[in-house]
């Protein structure tokens, strides 16, 4: 059975938060050494459905089909999407009618009922986090939209192209390979609900009020009409528009053009102390300790002989640098990690 589309949102549609940054390499590192026959790989994803981001990662292909086990952040099936509804729910004395004033609420309120559809009634029940997700996955799906030429390839889009995490899994298991988590929904959702459940609701409401601010700015421009006729062919006057570009096509751009410095400032500066403590290294630690456990498992005959890869991760590629990243930390573990360049330009620079 499917994960729901929404569920799939909520655990995936974080991106803007926990992970926007690069190592100064590249976005695939093959794992040698430290006393093992057979290799793995660490691949850093970016957590969305843009059919930019499948076709890059069309060239990990080789690598990932090559594997025996496929490993993501969380093993994404049906079970996973109802253990993780347990801690997408606020408790009762702290939902989001409570949370914020009466005035607060009421002014966000028509924006959830737009933007959510369905769903939008059973929202007060839901921590601010997860609804913030919500938002964003339909941020996705519009943008999907609105770079399709036609109506068909607009649906296509949407339906086609899960976010990347869930994409590569169900080629995993296409391919009829081993799939696993490299944590329990439990050590995640942990994770991202370690943000004050009151300050998650300020963060919401900020967002959606910046939203409705900004959609009210294009409305009133788009209401300024120039008459090309009467502007002299002398007149040096610049009419200036403030780029509109949306933070998750900013997102994929600096994923496709491996902007690593810039998306490294990203997530230094969006993160206070213990946030980044919580949301990044603590699982880093974890995720790196299961990778280490997978490949120092004993291999049967069947898969020595077959010399394929130990595990291929994919895990947001925020986790992948710093000092305490995934990188380092196979590092520090035993582990040889080389860049595996798509670009020949940079490896020959290399």
């Amino acid at each position: 059975m499917p994960i729901p589309s929404y569920l799939i949102g909520l655990l995936f549609s974080l991106a803007f938060f926990f992970t926007s940054t690069f190592v100064k390499a590249q976005l695939l590192w093959e794992i040698s050494g430290n006393n093992i026959q057979q290799k793995s790989y660490l691949f850093g994803t970016v957590h969305v459905g843009d059919e930019r981001v499948i076709d890059y990662a069309s060239n990990i292909y080789p690598y990932m089909d090559n594997s025996l086990t496929v490993a993501g952040e969380l093993d994404l099936n049906f079970m996973t999407s109802i253990l993780a509804i347990g801690y997408i729910m606020s408790p009762s004395d702290s939902t989001l009618s409570k949370l914020l004033t009466k005035e607060e609420y009421q002014e966000i309120k028509p924006y959830l009922t737009e933007n959510i559809g369905a769903l939008a009634p059973f929202l007060d029940m839901v921590r601010p986090i997860f609804i913030m997700a919500m938002l964003q996955e339909k941020e996705q799906e519009e943008l999907a939209k609105s770079i399709s030429t036609s109506k068909e390839e607009e649906a296509a889009n949407v339906e086609k192209f899960p976010a990347l995490d869930m994409y590569l899994q169900n080629r995993a298991r296409k391919n009829d390979q081993k799939v696993i988590g490299l944590e329990t929904v439990k050590e995640q959702m942990t994770a991202l609900n370690s943000t004050p459940i009151d300050k998650q609701a300020k963060e919401l409401y900020n967002y959606i009020i910046e939203k409705n601010t900004k959609e009210e700015e294009v409305e009133d421009s788009a209401k300024v009409e120039i008459d090309i006729a009467v502007v002299e062919k002398n007149d040096t006057t610049l009419v200036e528009i403030e780029d509109a570009t949306s933070p998750i096509e900013t997102l994929i751009s600096l994923y496709l053009s491996e902007n690593i410095e810039l998306l490294h400032e990203q997530i230094s500066s969006e993160f206070e102390k213990e946030s980044y403590q919580s949301l990044i290294v603590r699982r880093n630690i974890q995720m790196t300790k299961r990778m280490d456990e997978q490949i120092k498992k004993e291999l049967t005959k069947e898969d020595k002989k077959s010399k394929k890869n130990i595990i291929f991760a994919a895990v947001g590629a925020g986790h992948l640098g710093g000092e305490k990243g995934m990188v380092n930390l196979l590092k520090e573990a035993g582990y040889t990690l080389t860049p595996i360049f798509f670009n020949k330009e940079k490896e020959v620079e290399k």
